[in-house]
């Protein structure tokens, strides 16, 4: 389980909000394994998780777009391989691969630790500097 802690705020209340229900799928996930849950809902923890990655990383995609983030495609890139990786695991979910569930949920807790603490602590001044914080959200325009 992964509790909510200062240290993976981004101090950008849409993001920080969106980490929390990335937790949130998380801990779901870790609850199945730990109560033996069926491959049926293995995959549905799996799925629910690639479909929140995408819109967790269109939002955060879409704001270093229009503040002209430096590292957007190494950022980019980080999203794209997370989400091959949870669509490769949801594959192996759905073709019999129970036994992957300790080795997907590792992967998601890591992930997270890892990419909250690291990469997405790069954007933090150029989203402030664009008026986007703690209390305002800055709307995208497509």
């Amino acid at each position: 389980m992964i509790q909510w802690d200062d240290k993976y705020s981004v101090g950008i209340s849409i993001i920080d909000k969106e980490h929390k229900e990335f937790i949130d799928i998380i801990n779901k996930a870790d609850a199945i394994k730990e109560n033996n849950g069926n491959q049926e809902e293995v995959r549905e923890v799996l799925y629910e998780m690639f479909k929140y990655a995408l819109k967790h990383f269109a939002t955060e995609e879409a704001y270093m777009k229009k503040f002209n983030f430096p590292e957007f495609q190494l950022h980019r890139n980080e999203h794209l391989d997370f989400t091959n990786k949870t669509f490769e695991n949801l594959n192996k979910a759905i073709n019999g691969g129970y036994q992957v569930a300790n080795e997907i949920l590792e992967y998601l807790k890591q992930w997270f630790v890892d990419h909250i603490n690291g990469t997405d602590r790069k954007y933090i001044d150029c989203f402030n500097k664009n008026g986007l914080n703690r209390v305002t959200n800055v709307p995208i325009q497509t």
